[in-house]
Protein backbone atom coordinates (compact mmCIF):
# COMPACT_ATOMS: atom_id res chain seq x y z
CA UNK A 1 0.00 0.00 0.00
CA UNK A 2 1.01 3.70 -0.69
CA UNK A 3 2.34 5.29 2.66
CA UNK A 4 2.57 8.85 3.99
CA UNK A 5 4.72 11.03 1.43
CA UNK A 6 4.43 8.48 -1.29
CA UNK A 7 6.86 5.52 0.80
CA UNK A 8 5.73 2.59 0.88
CA UNK A 9 4.66 0.34 3.63
CA UNK A 10 4.63 -3.30 4.37
CA UNK A 11 1.74 -4.80 5.92
CA UNK A 12 3.06 -4.34 9.50
CA UNK A 13 2.95 -1.22 8.70
CA UNK A 14 6.77 -0.45 8.72
CA UNK A 15 8.54 1.48 6.06
CA UNK A 16 10.70 -0.33 3.12
CA UNK A 17 14.15 0.17 4.02
CA UNK A 18 14.12 0.43 7.85
CA UNK A 19 13.22 -1.09 10.78
CA UNK A 20 12.01 1.27 13.28
CA UNK A 21 14.76 3.54 13.45
CA UNK A 22 17.16 0.92 11.75
CA UNK A 23 18.54 2.01 8.07
CA UNK A 24 19.31 -0.80 5.85
CA UNK A 25 20.03 -0.70 2.13
CA UNK A 26 22.72 -0.01 -0.52
CA UNK A 27 21.99 2.52 -2.74
CA UNK A 28 24.74 4.02 -5.19
CA UNK A 29 25.17 7.39 -5.92
CA UNK A 30 27.71 10.32 -7.79
CA UNK A 31 28.71 13.05 -5.92
CA UNK A 32 28.55 16.62 -7.99
CA UNK A 33 31.21 19.20 -8.33
CA UNK A 34 30.40 20.88 -5.24
CA UNK A 35 30.83 17.61 -2.95
CA UNK A 36 27.18 16.93 -2.33
CA UNK A 37 25.63 13.21 -2.34
CA UNK A 38 21.87 12.89 -2.75
CA UNK A 39 20.70 10.48 0.13
CA UNK A 40 18.02 8.13 -0.03
CA UNK A 41 14.55 9.74 0.43
CA UNK A 42 13.52 6.77 3.10
CA UNK A 43 16.83 7.91 4.92
CA UNK A 44 16.22 10.92 4.56
CA UNK A 45 12.65 11.03 6.68
CA UNK A 46 14.26 9.30 9.58
CA UNK A 47 17.71 11.83 9.67
CA UNK A 48 15.42 15.02 9.26
CA UNK A 49 16.95 17.92 7.89
CA UNK A 50 20.69 17.94 9.73
CA UNK A 51 22.85 15.01 10.71
CA UNK A 52 26.55 14.51 12.07
CA UNK A 53 29.33 12.73 10.11
CA UNK A 54 32.72 11.46 11.05
CA UNK A 55 35.21 9.23 10.24
CA UNK A 56 33.74 5.86 10.20
CA UNK A 57 35.79 2.68 10.48
CA UNK A 58 36.52 0.60 7.30
CA UNK A 59 37.55 4.60 5.39
CA UNK A 60 33.75 5.21 5.33
CA UNK A 61 31.91 8.54 6.32
CA UNK A 62 29.65 7.42 9.36
CA UNK A 63 26.29 9.79 9.32
CA UNK A 64 24.51 9.90 12.49
CA UNK A 65 20.92 11.65 13.03
CA UNK A 66 21.57 14.15 15.87
CA UNK A 67 19.33 12.15 18.65
CA UNK A 68 22.29 8.74 17.65
CA UNK A 69 25.02 11.04 17.52
CA UNK A 70 24.08 12.49 20.81
CA UNK A 71 23.71 9.19 22.22
CA UNK A 72 27.42 8.09 20.92
CA UNK A 73 29.26 11.19 21.93
CA UNK A 74 28.20 10.76 25.44
CA UNK A 75 29.52 7.40 25.38
CA UNK A 76 32.79 8.46 23.92
CA UNK A 77 33.32 11.30 26.71
CA UNK A 78 32.49 8.47 29.26
CA UNK A 79 35.50 6.41 28.01
CA UNK A 80 38.72 6.24 29.99
CA UNK A 81 41.62 8.29 28.45
CA UNK A 82 43.31 5.21 27.96
CA UNK A 83 41.20 5.87 24.99
CA UNK A 84 41.96 9.33 23.89
CA UNK A 85 43.08 8.36 20.85
CA UNK A 86 40.18 6.86 19.59
CA UNK A 87 37.71 9.27 20.67
CA UNK A 88 39.93 11.76 18.76
CA UNK A 89 39.82 10.05 15.57
CA UNK A 90 35.89 10.23 16.20
CA UNK A 91 35.66 13.66 17.24
CA UNK A 92 37.97 15.67 15.76
CA UNK A 93 36.33 14.90 12.28
CA UNK A 94 32.79 14.87 13.42
CA UNK A 95 30.87 17.63 11.58
CA UNK A 96 27.24 18.99 11.47
CA UNK A 97 25.79 19.26 7.80
CA UNK A 98 22.46 20.14 6.69
CA UNK A 99 20.32 18.40 4.06
CA UNK A 100 18.95 20.83 1.49
CA UNK A 101 15.56 20.77 -0.32
CA UNK A 102 16.82 18.07 -2.75
CA UNK A 103 17.86 15.78 0.34
CA UNK A 104 21.80 16.61 -0.63
CA UNK A 105 24.25 16.87 1.93
CA UNK A 106 27.83 18.33 1.37
CA UNK A 107 30.58 15.63 2.62
CA UNK A 108 33.44 17.69 3.94
CA UNK A 109 36.62 17.41 2.03
CA UNK A 110 38.35 16.02 4.79
CA UNK A 111 35.79 13.11 4.78
CA UNK A 112 35.72 12.63 1.52
CA UNK A 113 39.77 12.22 1.77
CA UNK A 114 39.20 9.81 4.35
CA UNK A 115 36.91 7.33 2.79
CA UNK A 116 39.04 8.12 -0.55
CA UNK A 117 35.34 9.42 -2.03
CA UNK A 118 35.63 11.00 -5.31
CA UNK A 119 32.92 10.40 -7.25
CA UNK A 120 30.99 7.03 -7.63
CA UNK A 121 29.86 6.51 -3.85
CA UNK A 122 27.46 3.84 -1.69
CA UNK A 123 25.06 4.97 0.83
CA UNK A 124 24.33 1.81 3.22
CA UNK A 125 22.42 1.46 6.19
CA UNK A 126 23.52 0.02 8.82
CA UNK A 127 21.25 -0.01 11.87
CA UNK A 128 21.35 3.05 13.64
CA UNK A 129 23.37 5.12 11.32
CA UNK A 130 24.14 5.07 7.82
CA UNK A 131 27.50 4.55 6.38
CA UNK A 132 29.18 6.45 2.77
CA UNK A 133 31.76 4.35 0.94
CA UNK A 134 33.63 5.22 -2.28
CA UNK A 135 32.52 2.45 -4.80
CA UNK A 136 36.09 1.02 -5.36
CA UNK A 137 36.50 0.55 -1.75
CA UNK A 138 32.96 -0.74 -0.77
CA UNK A 139 33.54 -3.20 -3.87
CA UNK A 140 36.58 -4.76 -2.09
CA UNK A 141 35.19 -4.56 1.39
CA UNK A 142 32.34 -6.89 -0.16
CA UNK A 143 34.77 -9.09 -1.94
CA UNK A 144 36.68 -9.74 1.28
CA UNK A 145 33.49 -9.73 3.38
CA UNK A 146 31.81 -12.32 0.91
CA UNK A 147 34.95 -14.90 0.95
CA UNK A 148 34.31 -15.56 4.67
CA UNK A 149 30.80 -15.16 4.70
CA UNK A 150 30.37 -19.27 4.96
CA UNK A 151 32.87 -19.60 7.65
CA UNK A 152 31.00 -16.74 9.88
CA UNK A 153 27.45 -17.14 9.09
CA UNK A 154 28.19 -21.38 10.37
CA UNK A 155 29.37 -19.93 14.16
CA UNK A 156 26.10 -17.96 14.02
CA UNK A 157 23.84 -21.17 14.50
CA UNK A 158 20.27 -19.25 14.93
CA UNK A 159 19.99 -16.88 11.92
CA UNK A 160 18.43 -18.80 9.38
CA UNK A 161 20.14 -17.03 5.79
Amino acid sequence: MEGVRGYEWNNGGTKWGMVGSLFRGEHRYSLDDKGRLVLPQTFRAALGSRVVVTRGLDECVAVYSPAEWARNEKKLRGLSVSRRDFVRFVLASAEDVALDRQGRMTIPSHLREYAKIERESVVVGVGSRLEIWSLVNWQRYLARVQAEATSIASELKDLSL
